[in-house]
């Protein structure tokens, strides 16, 4: 569950900034409280409930764009190609 916490705070976070930040910094002590199963189950699922809520909401408001730029994305990968051949 601490992985399912950690990859729904990176991913509303994602969603309301447009940049991808995977310093859990600020929910450090809770995030290792669940692993170490000292937080209720009702808890944890309410907790993780509540950010899926959260990133829902915020994809809907999201700076990102609806769809990738797939000719950057494939033009990117190419020249990262031929530089390791």
């Amino acid at each position: 569950m601490t992985h399912l916490a950690r990859l729904l705070l990176s991913c509303r976070d994602l969603l309301r900034t447009g940049e991808l930040v995977l310093d859990v910094g600020a929910h450090r002590d809770r995030l290792l409280a669940v692993r170490r199963g000292e937080v209720p189950w009702p808890e944890v699922e309410s907790w993780l409930a509540r950010l899926r809520e959260e990133a829902d909401g915020a994809a809907a408001r999201s700076p990102l764009p609806a769809e990738p730029d797939r000719a950057r994305v494939e033009d990117f990968l190419v020249r990262v190609r031929r530089a390791r051949v």
